[in-house]
């Protein structure tokens, strides 16, 4: 459980006790600041909402793959039977376009990009069969997810059915996460399209990912120094 954030401006070491921590440095900027407009001598944000996510293990290996998925991966990879963030970024907006149903700007490189971070296990940059396998499976519940919470069958979601849609995902979160994520991810009417949701989805689950491995003991609190938090917010 995460609920809140204190930094040490002395150290520059940022302390997270049952904290939700965003390892985008913009949003932390925002989160810093407003708690430094709260409370200018202890700069703290107390939530009171409980914050948590429930991560499904749903790694596809090799050996599960079929034929039919086996030779689209051949064809897309090509040569080098890797890819990359921009093919990647490439593949799905090909995919995407066709479908009327849900709205969209396409993805970017940087959503490309965390994906890649996410599902790449040997750390060379790039995805392999096993690897592209499971972000399509991901990236196909988040579809189901996406569709199921579009009430209105708009293409999009408001605010609500996005507070909704992050639920069956896993993720319970704060009213203060949700507006941090509507800004960020919202169009200008406050609506999230699909591949915006995407990146919202992949950039939570990377967080509570990270976050985890380096609480190794499960204390829902860690510590980094200057250096680690420089390599994290560069996620």
């Amino acid at each position: 459980m995460l609920r809140g954030i204190q930094h040490n401006k002395e150290t520059s070491i940022l302390c997270v006790n049952n904290v939700w921590i965003d390892l985008h440095p913009q949003v932390l900027i925002f989160l810093y600041e407003r708690s430094i407009d709260s409370r200018q001598e202890t700069a703290f944000t107390h939530c009171e909402d409980r914050v948590e996510a429930k991560l499904d293990n749903d790694t596809v290996s090799e050996a599960e793959v079929d034929a039919g998925f086996r030779g689209l991966f051949t064809k897309l990879a090509g040569k080098d039977m890797e890819i990359s963030a921009a093919e990647l970024q490439s593949i799905l907006n090909k995919i995407i376009a066709k479908r009327t149903d849900i709205k969209t700007d396409g993805f970017s490189l940087e959503t490309a990009r965390v994906m890649v971070n996410l599902m790449d296990d040997n750390g060379n940059g790039q995805l392999g069969l096993g690897e592209f396998a499971t972000l399509w499976k991901k990236i196909q519940k988040y579809l189901s997810i996406y569709k199921k919470n579009d009430m209105d069958n708009s293409g999009t979601m408001s605010t609500p059915e996005m507070r909704m849609a992050l639920k069956d995902a896993g993720f319970s979160l704060n009213n203060a996460i949700h507006q941090i994520l509507v800004v960020r991810y919202g169009e200008a009417d406050m609506t999230i399209d699909f591949d915006n949701f995407v990146a919202c989805v992949m950039r939570l689950e990377m967080v509570f990912k990270v976050f985890m491995k380096i609480d190794t003991a499960n204390t829902g609190s860690i510590e980094l120094d200057f250096q680690q938090w420089l390599s994290f917010t560069m996620i």
